[in-house]
């Protein structure tokens, strides 16, 4: 199989310049979390949501994207392209053709072509046993610091009595993110060292300033109110039908659980995808 045969051909892109807000009505309308962006009908980078999360006091796109992103042709094969996202941190992979812009293939993509086969060997292979997890009670805008610090994508939510009942992820974070726009104060003095503060000249060369300031926010509310179900696999689960409950519950992780349901890891989609990596071979 080629790069061609499993990419998305109607690309959703942006062009510069831009603005954040842009991004993120796109982000939102076609539920996606990776845009390409292009200039004179060129690839020139692409921004994600985690882009937006990390930077929330920056609006402008060109400052946002990351720039020249790694790239593959339509011709190469499927698993030089499952190489790349199994071992770096590319969520998706831009597809050209020569220099034009033909397609794009996510991690996502790559899991749903594990959902379709029936791969039998057990996910206790691909599980990561560290995670990190919030309380229920925790407000929205504090988890999004924790995903932020902890470079977490999603997160296991418990209750008190350290059980699993739901999960938050950047999907939900950026549904639920808030554009607050206020004014800033500047002041610029322009008299020189040499004067004295309290001088009427020194009142009169005092300059203020305003600035419109626009920042993303995240609500306080607990984060109880705004996670999906909780849902998991075992460690005996098969791939192809954890790849299945993936794809159901619209996570790019999972949860899994040991025979008493307590937590014990997760199942990243990057590490799943591994198992093509012997496959293919």
């Amino acid at each position: 199989m080629r790069a061609e045969d499993v990419m998305n051909r109607d690309v959703v892109y942006i062009t510069l310049p831009n603005t954040r807000d842009v991004a993120i009505n796109i982000f939102k309308k076609h539920k996606i979390s990776g845009i390409p962006v292009v200039k004179n009908d060129r690839l020139v980078g692409i921004v994600t949501r985690k882009d937006i999360l990390r930077k929330p006091d920056e609006e402008q796109l060109a400052l946002l994207m990351t720039p020249d992103p790694v790239t593959v042709q339509h011709d190469d094969s499927l698993r030089d392209v499952v190489d790349i996202l199994a071992n770096s941190n590319f969520r998706r992979l831009p597809v050209l053709k020569e220099d034009k812009l033909v397609g794009i293939i996510t991690l996502r993509d790559i899991i749903n072509q594990i959902a379709e086969m029936e791969i039998e060997d057990a996910v206790k292979r691909y599980v990561t046993n560290s995670t990190v997890c919030v309380w229920e009670e925790t407000p929205l805008n504090v988890v999004g610091e924790v995903m932020r610090l902890t470079n977490a994508e999603l997160c296991p939510v418990l209750d008190d009595n350290g059980s699993l009942v739901g999960l938050i992820d950047e999907k939900i974070m950026l549904s639920e993110s808030l554009i607050d726009e206020f004014l800033e104060e500047k002041s610029y003095a322009s008299s020189s060292d040499s004067e004295d503060y309290w001088m009427w000249d020194s009142f009169r060369d005092f300059t203020v300033k305003y600035f419109e300031v626009s920042v993303v926010k995240l609500p306080k509310e607990p984060v109880k109110n705004f996670m999906k179900k909780a849902v998991y696999v075992y460690p005996q689960t098969k791939v192809s039908k954890c790849a299945r409950e993936m794809i159901k519950n619209d996570i790019d992780h999972i949860p899994v659980a040991d025979a008493d349901e307590r937590l014990i890891g997760m199942v990243h989609d990057r590490e799943l995808i591994k198992v093509l990596l012997d496959i293919m071979q």
